[in-house]
């Protein structure tokens, strides 16, 4: 659960693109596995023709983890355009998923308005990479202080859609202070995801684990 100190530590920055980012979600380790499986299309026995992608997001907190692991069939040979997309509607489905989770476990954690545009930032890292880092001109430790202690807490936000929330300079604009969201920048416009029942029923995708995990574990 983020908090004012994260800002602090570096791991919370106020961008002027995306707005608040999560630099844990945004470094992109989860969508580097899940891509790599899209890359290497390592056949599954059992079904001719498809390969298996399996994709986690978990965390942890007070010593108890829990998470979402799904498991997907996708079809082999698909160009590059299609399988980009199909990565994007798992990684988009199982972040759902797992904010869901979070709603129920732990207050003001799920849906909070820096996770799945993070995410996603950390998924275009992967796929395209580039200077994300310069193009979502990130303002400093002064600035995200100021924004934060103006709007308060950002789990106070939601946000379960793939768009940013920005959070207006309450000194320029005093009389319309109020965050809102906003179309993604260009450069983090160019996948769309495959809409699920299409690709379930088009067969490019088979659905075959969707769970909740968790439990105690002991350092």
């Amino acid at each position: 659960m983020t908090s004012r100190i994260s800002i602090e530590r570096g791991n919370l920055i106020y961008t002027q693109d995306l707005g608040w980012i999560d630099q844990g979600h945004a470094k992109g380790d989860d969508a580097r596995l899940l891509w790599r499986q899209f890359t290497e299309e390592k056949e599954y026995a059992l079904l001719k023709g498809y390969f298996s992608v399996n994709y986690v997001q978990s965390m942890s907190k007070y010593r108890v983890a829990s998470g979402v692991q799904t498991q997907w069939f996708v079809k082999r040979g698909l160009p590059l355009n299609m399988k980009q997309s199909l990565a994007m509607t798992i990684m988009y489905h199982t972040s759902l998923r797992f904010e869901t989770l979070q709603s129920n476990l732990f207050l003001n954690s799920g849906f909070s308005c820096e996770d799945l545009i993070s995410n996603l930032l950390g998924f275009y890292k992967t796929l395209i990479p580039r200077d994300y880092m310069t193009l979502i001109k990130p303002k400093g430790k002064d600035y995200s202080y100021k924004i934060w202690d103006y709007y308060g807490d950002v789990g106070k936000y939601k946000n379960s859609e793939l768009k940013p929330l920005i959070f207006p300079d309450p000194e320029r604009f005093p009389n319309n202070a109020r965050p809102y969201s906003k179309p993604l920048p260009f450069y983090m416009s160019s996948i769309k995801p495959y809409p699920l029942n299409m690709a379930l029923k088009d067969k490019v995708l088979i659905r075959n684990i969707d769970r909740f995990m968790g439990g105690l574990y002991i350092k």
